[in-house]
């Protein structure tokens, strides 16, 4: 059955080239009769679509044709009413506040769709739907952009969330003239903060830990990038990042890419079954390939059954039951990253707006007033596409300084926390390819603070705490632990 819907989705046509068979079965029944004109043997085989047979000359053929033109326009009809049912359904849809519209060519749009509490999927792309927020998620990322560019000014004051596949949404200029509440999201990115927020290494904070990830495509990359990012909550910890599957420009980048800390970034060129010494050692194996992940586990298993081993796949899959082991995990499940919630991102939103507008209090020296959502707006409107990165990465990371306090492994005062985002800071910088230099220019993507931390001024080391209370108070109450 999901063979044949894949078939009909792709070629639609099909559906009318099989209703028109029992048309032209009973067309070749009534001419054989030899009974009937061409024009009479046309609007007999119209008829029985009817139920009206113009005739009581039956054979197989004009048997055949009535009993499945009856069946086409019972189709037909079931069709009329189910579309009038979701029409219905639609429209009333609109009026809740959180109403919700994805525009899709693709079957992860239509999975979100069926997440929505308020809300139903689209095809048509030429005019945006009559709600409040609207989630675009076509297969090509230029479609994307031309129909949120040819309709921008209906999305007036409406909520926007742009699912991008291939571009780099840090490249963006600044969108002060937008007319909408634009977001981008990319489902590798939202995968990969789940994967390391429900498989942190918090309690490993202080120690020497071994990571291999084997496959370095689309979700061996991001798995890698949030690691890098997040993975900082120690200024003693010595990760290693062993990598397999990652070649030419991307090796090279990965080879030069800074730290700040102890932790370290190995890039292997063999096929990962020809360094299994190296993954005996491995505390935490991450197989991002979709095959041989049989293979991989028996493999690792044979050599190091203490090592977690961590599998991506989009399928419902288990192999606790199976092995031997509590240690294998499978992640990816897009029915669990890819839900409203989690592509609106609203708290994480809130939280990357929160540190931007603090920033901005810091700059212009003053407090924040009591009512500052105005001013939060605006101050977002301004960002270009990596600095709301920059500010949303900040958001992202921020439980784990928070953790630690309330741990008790930092003081509210300490220096740590400063040091832990000066590194956070930095590598969101490198790993969107920015480097050092004395002089700052924003267009080469160079930044005199990118610095050990020991060499920032006073004032520099500042700006990496939280400056305005009432900014903290409501940053620290949405983060919770």
């Amino acid at each position: 059955m999901k063979m044949i819907k894949k078939i009909l989705e792709k070629c639609p046509w099909l559906t009318y080239v099989a209703a028109l068979i029992p048309y032209a079965v009973a067309c070749y029944g009534y001419a054989i009769t030899g009974e009937f004109t061409f024009w009479e043997v046309v609007y007999a085989a119209i008829a029985i679509y009817f139920v009206n047979p113009v005739s009581d000359v039956v054979n197989p053929y004009i048997l055949f044709g009535e009993i499945t033109s009856v069946i086409v326009t019972a189709g037909i009809i079931l069709s009329v009413i189910r579309y009038a049912f979701v029409k219905l359904e639609y429209f009333f849809s609109r009026f809740s506040k959180d109403a919700t519209v994805v525009y899709s060519d693709n079957e992860l749009g239509e999975n979100l769709a069926k997440t929505l509490k308020h809300g139903y999927v689209v095809r048509e792309t030429d005019r945006p739907q009559k709600v409040k927020n609207h989630i675009v998620m076509l297969s090509d990322d230029t479609e994307s952009i031309s129909f949120y560019s040819r309709n921008e000014s209906r999305l007036k004051d409406q909520y926007v969330y742009m699912m991008m596949n291939s571009l780099d949404s840090t490249l963006l200029k600044a969108a002060d003239t937008s007319e909408a509440d634009l977001h981008f999201f990319n489902v590798n990115d939202m995968m990969a903060r789940d994967y390391w927020k429900k498989n942190n290494l918090y309690e490993h904070g202080k120690d020497t830990y071994f990571i291999a990830i084997i496959g370095y495509g689309d979700v061996g990359e991001a798995v890698f990038k949030y690691g890098y990012l997040n993975n900082i909550y120690s200024t003693e910890q010595n990760f290693e990042y062993h990598i397999w599957g990652c070649e030419g420009s991307k090796a090279n980048f990965l080879k030069n890419l800074p730290t700040e800390n102890g932790d370290r970034i190995v890039i292997h060129d063999e096929y990962w079954d020809k360094d299994m010494d190296v993954l005996a050692k491995m505390n935490r194996v991450i197989y991002t390939d979709t095959d041989k992940q049989i293979e991989l586990i028996q493999k690792v298993l044979y050599v190091n059954p203490e090592a977690e081993i961590h599998c991506y796949s989009t399928d419902e899959i288990s192999y606790e039951d199976i092995y031997d082991s509590e240690k294998i995990l499978i992640f990816g499940d897009m029915k669990d990253i890819l839900t409203e919630d989690n592509v609106k991102s609203e708290k994480l939103y809130r939280l990357g707006k929160l540190f931007n507008y603090d920033y901005s209090l810091r700059y212009s020296e003053r407090e924040a007033p009591d009512d500052y959502e105005a001013e939060i707006e605006a101050e977002w409107k301004k960002l270009d596409g990596f600095k709301k990165s920059s500010s949303i990465a900040r958001a992202d990371h921020y439980w784990i300084e928070k953790r630690l306090k309330e741990d008790g492994i930092m003081d509210e005062d300490d220096e740590d926390a400063l040091r832990i985002e000066h590194i956070r800071w930095s590598r969101f910088h490198y790993i969107n390819h920015w480097t050092y230099a004395e002089k700052r220019d924003n267009t080469l993507r160079k930044h005199n603070m990118l610095v050990p931390y020991e060499k920032l001024s006073d004032s520099e080391k500042a700006k990496d705490g939280i400056y305005d209370s009432k900014v903290k108070a409501e940053i620290d109450a949405l983060v919770g632990v």
